[in-house]
């Protein structure tokens, strides 16, 4: 039962960073209708730039600090000088445009930041064990980002009104001009979160599951597979499925096999296309015609 638990606890940890990715696709899908594929890049550019500002001698929390507001800045910057030059921008253009962002982040990331995996220093706090389960601070750091950012983004976008506008732009966008609301201020605010969310996701995870050039693709098709449980609308469904995909991943990794732990969000993804595109975790609402 022991052995259990802590599985459990490191799947909810390794699942609130999909959450987090989750909700920075979904954020900027409810705006733009579109699948941002560099999501997870994001997350490793802020994990190892804080890496180097750190090196630097900067304070890890003013380094945490920059590296998500400079991410934020990266993720404005791809809509307001690609996306947003596409005069006809369907989800499939979408795509393949952000997929050629992420080769390039990779790119980057690899140049400047050489092929090494690296991991940020620990956050503050120490280790401790709670009936036998062992709990590392950092996948306290980890919920804890997940509760306050993620809880953050919900909030707004289900109950302010910038969040209901922000919305409309994509159910309503000719409403929403005649109203008043830019269309161009909500995918920049759009952006700027789902940067802010994949930088989180980065910096916090870091420390235990280091960063690399290489590991946004991986990272963010796993926050897409949880995205798409919530039928990439539902925020709360998305951030439901990162945690239980977590938790999958931990126990087939533990009680079948390792190498298989990767392949859990693709089957999971597989089985959402064949038996319900909608999302597995929403449920259906009846229209009245």
């Amino acid at each position: 039962m022991t052995d259990f638990l802590q599985l459990t606890l490191a799947g909810l940890s390794q699942g609130s960073v999909y959450a987090l990715l989750a909700v920075g696709l979904i954020a900027v899908y409810t705006v733009r209708h579109v699948i941002n594929i560099a999501q997870g890049d994001y997350a490793m550019l802020a994990g190892l730039g804080a890496i180097w500002m750190t090196a630097a001698g900067m304070p890890l929390m003013v380094a945490i600090l920059i590296a998500i507001l400079s991410v934020a800045l990266v993720s404005v910057a791809v809509d307001r000088l690609i996306l947003a030059r596409v005069k006809n921008l369907t989800t499939l253009v979408s795509i393949i445009l952000t997929l050629g962002v992420s080769t390039l982040l990779q790119a980057i990331m690899l140049l400047v930041w050489g092929p090494e995996a690296r991991g940020l220093a620990k956050f503050p706090g120490d280790n401790f064990s709670l009936g036998g389960v062992s709990i590392r601070s950092q996948d306290l750091w980890m919920l804890g980002a997940l509760v306050v950012v993620g809880g953050a983004i919900l909030l707004f976008y289900e109950k302010t009104r910038w969040g209901k506008a922000l919305r409309a732009c994509a159910e309503q966008p000719v409403a929403a001009r005649i109203v008043g609301i830019s269309p161009v201020m909500a995918a920049v605010i759009a952006f700027a979160i789902a940067g802010i969310a994949g930088a989180v996701a980065g910096v916090v995870s870091s420390p235990v599951a280091l960063s690399i050039w290489s590991g946004g693709l991986l990272l963010g098709l796993k926050g897409f597979v949880a995205a798409v449980l919530g039928g990439l609308s539902s925020f709360r469904a998305a951030i439901l499925g990162a945690l239980l995909l977590g938790m999958l991943e931990a126990y087939v990794s533990a009680y079948i096999a390792s190498g298989l732990r990767d392949a859990v969000a693709f089957f999971i993804l597989i089985l959402v296309l064949i038996i319900r595109p909608a999302g597995l975790l929403i449920r259906s609402v009846p229209v009245r015609v």
